[in-house]
């Protein structure tokens, strides 16, 4: 992602069935006529923000020689952020003041990390986490050996048009397909048999961004939902019911200006919660959040919102590359350091295995995560937080041949897996 006009107030190997191999294309284009046939599609991503709905090539941020080249991975849904040219200029400096240079308290939990068999991922802790982009290739049997989770991205209530998304006034989400064209019930039961649980990322930057517009004078998808908080937890049940999902994620990227809009984020977590509760007693299904890191700084709203719902939240990943810090300079990683112990020791009363550390692997991303710098932040966490809760990144497409998640599963597999 770009640098935004808005600045932080402080970023198995298991085999997979013909079926999913037959489901999975080669074909990564997405098409205008793809867009419009399908949900998927119609998304710009959840994990980048955008200033454009039509398709673009990113085309900046090249990897590093330990990244392989990806090809033009962007065609399709832009990674939801501005495009390289007409980039946001800068402010000045953070409002957070000096980066901290102190170090946070260590994490000492005593919670284990689980292992599901011989050469599995550990699905409970050591959370290797990946978005797949639907509208594109489905994951690799050598990608899916490394992953314990996907979020497949998105569920949205409009319909993509290259001249801006047209939003559903009722707040009705539209139909979620697999990727490349498989069915979502054909994909979700490939990837259990994979090993790997799934949720469903509701939102995205398609769906509105906080970079857009000003606050109170935009309209954009999620203002048709605000007042629709009940009909939101039904339908994403319903999808969970039907899909046999194992949770929803909520990616919410917007306006939270005024108490209408921080009673519908709060809502929708509790309501989850309730819901599946209610719904599915003792399936354990998954509420996750998948923040901007900046909104996530102690302050902001979304960060009192958290606080205040922890409770029926499993799992809360911040975006650690779209903040104006990066892991990856020292005084970058104080902050991000600081900003991740505050939700541990704030939001979840020390329960490291709550957070999990955001990646940005597609080009333009700011900073876009290459291994293995990547490998030797998580290791620095996990001395930190010895039961954190793994990683997670964006996104699937630009993971190939597992180049980037397979560090993680190994380090996992060696070191906190038996």
């Amino acid at each position: 992602m770009q640098l935004r006009t808005r600045w932080p107030s402080w970023v198995m190997s298991w085999v997979m069935s013909a079926t999913l191999l037959a489901a999975c294309s080669d074909d990564d284009n997405h098409t205008a006529s793809q867009a419009s046939s399908s949900q998927a599609t119609t998304e710009a991503t959840g994990n980048e923000s955008s200033t454009t709905e039509t398709e673009t090539t990113t085309g900046s941020g090249s990897q590093t020689e330990t990244s392989p080249t990806t090809g033009d991975t962007t065609q399709g849904p832009t990674t939801g952020e501005p495009t390289t040219t007409g980039e946001p200029t800068t402010t000045g400096e953070p409002t957070t003041g000096e980066p901290t240079t102190g170090e946070p308290t260590t994490e000492t939990s005593d919670s284990d990390s689980s292992t599901t068999g011989d050469g599995e991922a550990c699905i409970d802790n050591n959370r290797v986490i990946a978005f797949v982009a639907n509208w594109q290739a489905c994951p690799t049997t050598e990608q899916l050996a490394q992953y314990s989770h996907v979020m497949i991205a998105f569920a949205v209530t409009y319909v993509w048009d290259p001249n801006g998304n047209v939003c559903d006034p009722t707040c009705t989400i539209a139909p979620v397909p697999g990727c490349t064209g498989s069915d979502l019930t054909t994909l979700v039961n490939d990837l259990h048999a994979a090993g790997v649980k799934v949720l469903l990322s509701f939102g995205g930057a398609g769906m509105g961004g906080i970079w857009e517009g000003t606050c109170g004078q935009m309209t954009k998808c999620w203002d048709h939902c605000i007042d629709k908080t009940q009909s939101v937890v039904d339908q994403l049940t319903t999808l969970v019911d039907t899909h046999n999902l194992d949770g929803v994620d909520i990616d919410y990227e917007y306006c939270l200006h005024d108490a209408p809009h921080q009673d519908f984020l709060a809502d929708l977590t509790t309501g989850l919660r309730t819901s599946f509760d209610s719904n599915f007693p003792g399936q354990q299904k998954l509420v996750t959040h998948t923040p901007l890191d900046h909104e996530v700084a102690q302050g902001e709203p979304y960060y009192d919102i958290v606080k205040n719902v922890a409770g029926s939240i499993d799992l809360l990943m911040p975006q650690y590359y779209n903040g104006g810090y990066s892991p990856f300079d020292q005084a970058g990683l104080d902050v991000i350091h600081q900003n991740y112990d505050d939700l541990v020791h704030d939001v979840f009363d020390g329960d490291a295995s709550k957070v999990v550390f955001g990646y940005c692997i597609e080009p333009g991303c700011n900073p876009t995560a290459t291994q293995p710098e990547a490998l030797g932040v998580t290791q620095q966490f996990a001395d930190w937080y010895p039961n954190n809760g793994g990683v997670f990144f964006w996104a699937h497409p630009n993971d190939q041949g597992a180049w980037f998640s397979q560090p993680f599963r190994q380090y996992y597999d060696e070191n906190f897996c038996p």
